[in-house]
């Protein structure tokens, strides 16, 4: 399954020591966006997710996991982002075969 993680912190991510360390455990994959965004594709449920990256921002802080359907999505050339045009080629091809199954 593929998710977007969206973060609002009140500071940021790079302060947050175990936030990359724990969407990088939870997923096959990720690829951060922004500095507080990622597409994350994982075997977890998004509940398990949003669990394990409460466990690492601090109260006030705003995780939010929203499963996501690449198939009909379009976006811009990433010629600048090599891993992240990489990232949704094979997640495009992942959920292509599981819907063909």
């Amino acid at each position: 399954m593929l998710y977007t993680v969206m973060c609002r912190l009140q500071r940021p991510a790079p302060e947050y020591p175990t936030l990359s360390g724990a969407i990088q455990a939870a997923g096959i994959a990720n690829w951060q966006v922004n500095d507080a965004t990622w597409l994350v594709e994982s075997d977890h449920p998004a509940d398990a997710l949003r669990d394990s990256l409460q466990l690492c921002i601090e109260e006030g802080d705003l995780a939010m996991v929203f499963p996501v359907n690449i198939g009909g999505g379009r976006w811009t050339p990433l010629a600048d982002f090599r891993y992240g045009r990489q990232f949704l080629t094979g997640a495009l091809k992942r959920e292509q075969s599981a819907s063909a199954v």
